[in-house]
Order: C-alpha cells, then sequence, then structure tokens
C-alpha cells in the first residue's frame, strides 16, 4: 500500500486530496493542529508546523508528502497578519525539510504547494519557465516561500513546487464569494475589468497533484491553473451566464476598495492582475478536463 502524508491536509483542498487517496486504496497520514470530528480512513498525527517531533516517523517510507500549509491571504496585509502569513508558510516547510533529512528511508516525492501570486502586477503572460517577480506583497511573500524549500538539498527525494491559481469551487474561495453577488445583480466587472485573472478548477486540481505523483522524473515547477486565463471581465460573462443573470452592475474601483476594507481584505486581490498560465502541463501530457472558464463555471454553478 502507498503512503502520502498531507501537512496541513484539513481544508478545503486537502479533504478533496485527501477522499481521493482513499478512494485509491493509499494510506492517508494527515499532519494536522485540529483532531477530526470522526473517523474518515486517514490517520491523524498532531504537528505544531514549526518543531519537529515524532510526526517525523511517519515521512519514512512514504511515496509522497504533500505540503499544503499556509494562512489564506483573503486578508488585510497588516503586520500582525504577515507575520501570520510568513510563519504559516516558511515554519512548516522548514520542518519537512529537516524531517525529510532525518529520515532512514525518506520519501520518493516532496510537493510544496505555492501560490501564482508571484506574478501579482504583472502584465504579460508568464509560466513555468518565466524568472519575473511581481509586485507587491504577496510576491514577496511567495519568493520566500519557495526559497525556503528550494534551501534542502535532499537527494534522496524528488522536489516538486506547484503554484497554486485559485481554485474554483461552490464551497469556499473566489468562486464561492462571487457567486451570490451574481446571482443578486452585482456580477458586472470590477475596475475596468482588464486585469488577468488565473484559476483552475477543484477536480483538475486534484487530477494535476495525482499526475504529478505518477510522473518519474517529475519538473521543479509546475502551474496549477489553466493554460487559459481570462480577463475579469470576461469571467464575470462567464459567471453571470452559468448562474442565469441577465445583468451586472459593474464594480468602480473605489467601491471596490471600499467592500474590500468591509471585508477585511487586501483590494490588491481584486484589482492587481495575476497573469498565470501553464507550459510545462500541457507539454509533458497533462489533459485539463475544465481547460475554458465557461465549461468549468457551468460544470459548478449549473
Amino acid at each position: 500500500m502507498r503512503k502520502v502524508v498531507l501537512a496541513g491536509g484539513t481544508g478545503h483542498l486537502g479533504t478533496a486530496l485527501k477522499e481521493k487517496f482513499l478512494e485509491m486504496g493509499w494510506e492517508v497520514l494527515i499532519l494536522s493542529r485540529k483532531q477530526p470530528k470522526k473517523e474518515d480512513g486517514a490517520g491523524y498525527l498532531f504537528w505544531d508546523g514549526e518543531h519537529l517531533g515524532t510526526w517525523g516517523n511517519v515521512l519514512e517510507s512514504a511515496d509522497t508528502v504533500i505540503n499544503l500549509s499556509g494562512e489564506s491571504i483573503r486578508c488585510r496585509f497588516t503586520r500582525k497578519n504577515r507575520a501570520i502569513l510568513e510563519e504559516s508558510r516558511l515554519l512548516p516547510t522548514n520542518a519537512i525539510g529537516k524531517a525529510i533529512a532525518a529520515c532512514d528511508k525518506p520519501p520518493r516525492l516532496w510537493i510544496n504547494f505555492s501560490g501564482i501570486s508571484l506574478f501579482s502586477g504583472l502584465n504579460e503572460l508568464q509560466d513555468e519557465t518565466s524568472i519575473a517577480v511581481g509586485e507587491g506583497y504577496l510576491a514577496q511573500l511567495t519568493t520566500r516561500w519557495e526559497a525556503a524549500f528550494s534551501a534542502f538539498d535532499l537527494p534522496e527525494t524528488l522536489k516538486v513546487i506547484l503554484r497554486v491559481s485559485p481554485v474554483l469551487s461552490k464551497q469556499r474561495g473566489m468562486l464561492a464569494e462571487l457567486l451570490p453577488l451574481a446571482r443578486w445583480g452585482l456580477g458586472g466587472k470590477i475596475s475596468n475589468g482588464r486585469q488577468c485573472m488565473s484559476w483552475i478548477h477543484e477536480r483538475d486540481l486534484v487530477r494535476l497533484v495525482l499526475w504529478i505523483i505518477e510522473q518519474r522524473q517529475p519538473r521543479l515547477i509546475y502551474h496549477a491553473c489553466s493554460p487559459r486565463p481570462v480577463t475579469n471581465a470576461i469571467f464575470m460573462k462567464a459567471l453571470r451566464a452559468s448562474s442565469g443573470a441577465s445583468f451586472g452592475l459593474p464594480i468602480p474601483r473605489t467601491f471596490a476598495r471600499i467592500g474590500s476594507f468591509f471585508k477585511a481584505v487586501n483590494s490588491s486581490i481584486l484589482l492587481q492582475p495575476v497573469p498565470g498560465t501553464t507550459k510545462f502541463t500541457l507539454e509533458d501530457g497533462f489533459d485539463f478536463e475544465f481547460g475554458e472558464i465557461e465549461c468549468a463555471l457551468n460544470d459548478l454553478v449549473k
């Protein structure tokens, strides 16, 4: 039986991966600060995401370790919140790297989640070959996160950075927040609507992780995003069509800033372009089930 360890695996994406691995007959172990409310077939071990402990023993002979740790970026970037965002990414990455280095039989593969927000504020599309870094705090945070991962030399463990774009899901995230607005007639473009939006359907994200695991020699970096990003105006138009909304009031830049303030999120999340696309997934043979935004939204909304 193959073993997978999900670090920080109790969130929405971790749950989706856990369910798929269990369905496939894998042994699933989850490192978490929380205990599950009920038995679900996975094993749970406590860790603080910072210090080495007995949890490191479960990495022995594991096929794959996936690090999903990281607090949500949907907040204001105050000094306090920046510290939380940084510690929740850098400390678990360092702890996992040290634990793997201490293994007698280290994991075959370590996938560390990262963010497509590395390219926030740029105008040209960026794929896995890009060396560009975007503007603002999120780009800086992602750079430090990936540097922490890259610092570990683990000759017996394959390493992959998976830069994840906003994941489309009805339960959580961008779509879950925008869908009610569209149904209330507030699903117009935000600001001028020209900002680029990268995205991926939640099922394609799970499929992509499984696909990476099966690669004999995976690349160092993959982008978990559709190869066809869209502008905000096109995204909102597709959302209105899928939700049955006949119109959508546009949201001027000033109103977007005010709305962000009251929702306690940084306005750059709405207003900055994030021009991520993917090249390596296509070259290496991954087939997106939902490559077009209209197809993805119709599946999730209708």
